[in-house]
């Protein structure tokens, strides 16, 4: 399966001269940086501020990670049924609103565990329903021939939006405090919000669901097209199993560093940052790879990738040496990650019937992302039975089933020189005769 997306300097200037797409690529660069500055503030506040324990971290990344899991699919059936400019703006502002307890909490005197968990679950909720209305709202932006070049563009600019984020984080960390320094991110929810609202291209009208048809058939609807589909359900499944253990690894990783490895807040945020220009690099490159390669391919090599880059992790030590190592390999990490998960979530985007976007995003990320708080969990009981290294060193093993999963799944089977346009006919006719001939 080939994709063949447009190509060249006038496909480049197409996107670039159209201003809907403009302030929806500003708004995911401006939430991504105020998000990368609070993924270096709280695990701060937590084990720095509030002297957390490994058990106690693993919980805040429970409460962060638990909303997929809760309301994915609302938040899919709300999207489908009604417009999604609103619902991506009143989700931008309930996560800044719910981010500035935090800072205002610790003014008082008042900040402890429990608010931080209820902050991380409020805006993970918040994240939720913004992010399904807002990823489903771009094939309405743009032709299905433009969703490679755009993802790819968006997957570029969230990058160095997370790099900046993370480098600020720990500037700002340092300078204001880590509490103080999340009031970076509720600017960003603001700015987030008024881009949304500049978006002018006209949005499709939303499918008016049969009288007899309730909210409830409207989610299970969505779950029976995914788990039928010949190209969705493959992807969905291996992309649960590589943000399974990644949530795995992440839940212990920030520990092990300010702990055991001793990093100072400049040196985690420095250590982000370069991670994140990795997969700004993973943006840059999938396009052009893609044209050339198959995406099953792609995303093949970049899962098979992913286990060796933890290894300087399991062998690194105190030192700035070590640093630069652990950097660079999460570079790596950063790079393959994006370009696998563009091409997978262009090619979920291309196939899908429009009028299921969101339940297919919303159906998705509840398997996906569901899988994290189980994740979190265990690497708590792991980090404090097995230790942080040993946990470590499970889930670096751990990361060779995604690349298992997809490999052995029917999507290796498709023929070569497919394009996507193509791909999205045949499965979406797959479904129509699976039902005709039950």
């Amino acid at each position: 399966m080939t994709v063949r997306p447009r190509m060249g300097a006038a496909a480049d200037a197409g996107l670039w001269r159209h201003r809907g797409f403009l302030h929806y690529w500003s708004a995911n660069a401006v939430d991504l940086v105020g998000s990368g500055v609070t993924r270096v503030a709280l695990p701060l506040v937590a084990v720095v501020a509030l002297h957390a324990s490994v058990w106690q971290v693993a919980l805040l990344s429970f409460a962060q990670t638990l909303p997929p899991l809760l309301v994915s699919l609302p938040a899919g059936a709300v999207a489908d049924r009604h417009r999604k400019r609103p619902v991506m703006v009143g989700a931008a502002l309930a996560g800044g609103a719910a981010l500035l307890v935090v800072p205002l909490a610790d003014a008082i005197g008042r900040l402890s565990l429990g608010l931080l968990y209820g902050v991380a679950l409020v805006s993970s909720v918040a994240e939720v329903f913004g992010s399904t209305a807002r990823i489903s709202f771009l094939p309405s932006l743009l032709p299905r021939r433009q969703l490679l070049e755009a993802n790819s563009k968006l997957g570029g600019i969230n990058s160095l939006a997370d790099s900046a984020g993370s480098q600020l984080g720990g500037a700002l960390v340092t300078v204001l405090g880590a509490a103080h320094a999340v009031y970076l991110d509720v600017a960003s929810y603001l700015a987030c919000a008024l881009l949304l609202t500049r978006i002018r291209t006209a949005e499709p009208a939303t499918a008016r669901p049969a009288k007899n048809t309730t909210f409830r058939a409207g989610i299970a609807e969505g779950m029976r097209y995914v788990w039928s589909h010949p190209t969705i359900r493959p992807l969905m499944l291996a992309a649960t199993a590589y943000i399974a253990v990644m949530a795995f690894l992440t839940t212990l990783w920030s520990v092990y560093v300010l702990r055991d490895l001793h990093y100072s807040s400049a040196a985690l945020g420095t250590t982000l940052s370069v991670a994140a220009l990795g997969g700004f690099c993973g943006a840059l490159v999938v396009r052009p790879v893609v044209a050339r390669y198959e995406p099953v391919r792609v995303m093949l090599t970049a899962l098979a990738l992913a286990p060796f880059t933890e290894v300087p992790l399991l062998l690194a030590a105190p030192g700035r040496s070590w640093q630069i190592a652990v950097g660079l390999a999460m570079f790596v990490q950063s790079g393959c990650a994006v370009a696998q998960g563009s091409t997978q979530r262009t090619v979920r985007q291309a196939v899908c019937d429009p009028a299921l976007q969101g339940r297919m995003l919303a159906t998705s990320r509840w398997v996906v992302y569901g899988s994290q708080p189980v994740a979190a969990l265990l690497a708590g009981t792991a980090g404090t039975w097995l230790g942080l290294w040993n946990g470590l060193a499970v889930g670096t093993l751990a990361l060779a089933v995604p690349f298992l999963v997809l490999r052995t799944s029917s999507l290796t089977d498709v023929p070569r020189g497919t394009t996507v346009p193509e791909q999205a006919d045949r499965a979406r006719a797959c479904p129509q005769r699976e039902s005709d001939a039950a």
